[in-house]
């Protein structure tokens, strides 16, 4: 029995790259009859069938450690949020919207921030977007324009080894950003599954391409981003930008919004906490809560 990742979902064949080769498998009977189905992502133990034509029988899928459902991908290490400084103008709210999200299910966040270029270091798009390094968030700012400028160094050796997640508003730059660090990469991507499904199949939005012994995975880009599945709690506790303070609340379920003996409400009064931060979770909450009420 081998154990491989999925890389992506075709109709019914699942693509599972094991050994540095992609084998093209089905999925056991009692898999499909129980209802469990593969996600890009996964890790499945699967029988070879036919080693010349790479052909092989999942037999069983291992638990998953994480997942996304924008896109639906499994055991990722990393999810990589591409925002534009500039045209679209920097949209923080929905950048925390995304942030928040990818803290409370406890994965790692690496903001990419694109469009240098098109302000200078006092534009206060830029200043904003330098809030998050210096709240310790791991931050890359780059320009698609000007060579010069562009660090694929560091976006490189931020991805290396890993399984990231690409993901970013409409516009932000993400293809251009994956395009320029693994060039030609949609072309590829198109020839290689145009042979490996023998011209039968399209392409899924939910992929991983191999890279610098990682995987990255692209995702579709999102005007707006409604968060789900999210106890309000859990929004409160889990973010970076105030786990330092929790702890220092009165109530054990403080969510930080007009109660008293607040450490979040107290560091945010004394700017220890960036005003637009704050007023972006706060409109986040009230999202949330009217969420829930809906039912």
């Amino acid at each position: 029995m081998n154990t491989g990742i999925t890389l992506k979902i075709l109709s019914e064949f699942v693509y599972v790259l094991y050994k540095e080769k992609i084998y093209i498998c089905n999925s056991k009977g009692n898999l499909r009859h129980n209802k469990k189905t593969p996600i890009t992502g996964d890790l499945v133990e699967f029988e070879i069938l036919n080693e010349e034509e790479k052909t092989g029988l999942i037999l069983s899928i291992k638990e998953r450690k994480n997942e996304l459902y924008r896109p639906k991908i499994a055991n990722i290490n990393q999810v990589i949020i591409v925002t534009s400084l500039k045209e679209p103008n920097l949209n923080t709210l929905t950048l925390n919207k995304y942030l928040f999200f990818i803290e409370t299910i406890k994965l790692e966040p690496v903001l990419l921030f694109t469009k240098t270029d098109l302000l200078t270091k006092t534009d206060e798009n830029y200043k904003k977007a330098l809030e998050y390094y210096k709240l310790g968030y791991k931050s890359i700012f780059i320009s698609n324009i000007n060579k010069v400028d562009i660090d694929f160094h560091t976006l490189e050796e931020v991805v290396k080894d890993k399984v990231s997640v690409f993901t970013g508003q409409t516009g932000a730059g993400k293809s251009t950003t994956l395009n320029n660090l693994i060039p030609n990469l949609f072309e590829k991507t198109q020839e290689i599954s145009k042979s490996l499904n023998r011209g039968k199949h399209t392409t899924t939005k939910n992929e991983l391409f191999i890279y610098k012994g990682g995987l990255i995975a692209d995702s579709p880009g999102f005007s707006s981003f409604q968060i789900k599945e999210i106890n309000p709690i859990d929004l409160a506790k889990k973010i970076k930008v105030f786990e330092k303070f929790v702890d220092k609340c009165k109530f054990y379920d403080c969510i930080h919004i007009n109660t008293p003996n607040c450490e979040v409400i107290n560091q945010y009064k004394n700017n220890k906490i960036p005003e637009f931060i704050y007023n972006d979770y706060v409109k986040i909450q009230m999202e949330i809560k009217n969420t829930l009420k809906r039912g």
